[in-house]
């Protein structure tokens, strides 16, 4: 039997490698586009030796060294890894970071700007995401016309929204230009374009989404388009003990 202190499960080696988070690499093996030793593999759960030789995707991988950047993310730039028409996080990063295989963690829509993290740390991607941490994100949204103390009221009680009831942790005015327009609004475990749909429910619509905060982690600081290089540790400390940027 192989020492288990030599060898990792296939999908923790997939995410160590920078293909992506933990349970997206499993559908690339249950697709077949891993081989192991020339072998095709479909079980995320094979163990991986320090000797194997993986394939994904026609191309020979290994661990990476671990990166975890924070981002000020532009509007009109996609949280994706490559996107054959448009621009995407990592086309705006500067070339020697290509090697690591970045992904961002999360989303952030097109039209939306402010705080990501990028990373090529699948575990550490799926640990951050995953509702059972309970990391909340903040946003300061501007809306398109203002926004009523009845509006305001039922927005915080939750809104119906394409058969889905939506509700966000908290929601308070901000005291910016436009008046009645900008709102702090604080989210748990999110879903696709979701401060954008519970605007339409309440009859108006977003003209700017910026996200300010990852738990404690704060977005102040660091210039659109910019980025920080910082540890695992550091990171997660940020996020738990509070940081501005």
């Amino acid at each position: 039997m192989t020492d288990d202190k030599k060898t990792v499960r296939l999908n923790r080696y997939l995410a160590m490698c920078g293909v992506g988070a933990r349970r997206k690499v499993e559908e690339y093996v249950v697709a077949g586009k891993v081989t192991i030793n020339g072998e095709t593999v479909t079980e995320p759960g094979r163990q991986v030796a320090e000797t194997d030789v993986v394939i994904y995707e026609g191309r020979e991988i290994s661990p990476l060294e671990q990166k975890y950047l924070i981002f000020n993310k532009p509007s009109g730039i996609l949280s994706a890894v490559e996107d054959s028409r448009e621009q995407t996080v990592i086309d705006i990063l500067p070339p020697e970071l290509d090697k690591y295989r970045l992904f961002p963690v999360g989303r952030l829509d097109r039209e939306s700007e402010g705080l990501i993290i990028l990373t090529n740390d699948g575990m550490f991607s799926q640990e951050l995401i995953h509702p059972s941490m309970g990391i909340t994100k903040t946003y300061e949204v501007e809306l398109r016309r203002p926004l009523s103390e009845e509006k305001l009221i039922e927005w915080t009680q939750g809104v119906e929204a394409e058969g889905l009831f939506i509700k966000p942790i908290s929601v308070r005015r901000l005291g910016r230009d436009p008046l009645q327009c900008w709102f702090e609004v604080v989210l748990g475990e999110g879903i696709k374009r979701e401060i954008r749909l519970m605007a339409r429910a309440l009859g108006t619509d977003v003209r700017r989404l910026i996200r300010r905060r990852i738990g404690m982690l704060e977005l102040k600081e660091l210039i659109s388009g910019s980025y920080i290089s910082v540890t695992k540790e550091e990171i997660w400390s940020y996020i738990k003990d509070g940081k501005i940027v």
